[in-house]
């Protein structure tokens, strides 16, 4: 059986070349802004002490920040894989490479999809408890 070659003209490898520029500099955008959030993190754990007289714990608070940002590195990471593997795989005309590049930019995908899917059934947990204690309220 003969299997299918995919050819990408050079208008399509300045393409991917574009993109992966553009996606190297999201992803040290992205490794950036998990560090500045890591140190707030650290900032409001470490202020916690200050306000005793908060309603919430702030070290929770700082705490939740912080794997917030872990969590934000991932897609960091995929994006550079993807980068850096399409820009040598296209410049040494490496199929390898353009194949890992290529499942590296699925993961992304895969990533922010399940995160999405996440964070949207979150939401409609606040809103369902929301209306369920406001409700709860109404009655009494």
């Amino acid at each position: 059986m003969e299997e299918n070659q995919l050819i990408l003209t050079k208008a399509d490898q300045n393409n991917f070349l574009d993109t992966a520029k553009w996606g190297k500099f999201l992803a040290i955008m992205g490794f950036i802004a998990s560090g500045f959030m890591i140190l707030a993190g650290l900032a409001v754990m470490g202020t916690g002490s200050l306000y005793n007289e908060m309603p919430f714990a702030p070290g929770a608070f700082g705490l939740f920040y912080i794997l917030f940002s872990l969590v934000y590195i991932f897609p960091s990471i995929y994006l550079l894989r993807f980068s850096n593997q399409v820009q040598n795989g296209i410049r040494e005309q490496n199929q390898q490479q353009c194949s890992e590049a290529y499942n590296n930019l699925r993961r992304l995908f895969l990533f922010m999809g399940v995160f999405t899917i996440i964070v949207l059934s979150l939401y409609v947990l606040i809103i369902l408890f929301a209306l369920m204690g406001g409700l709860m309220g109404g009655m009494l």
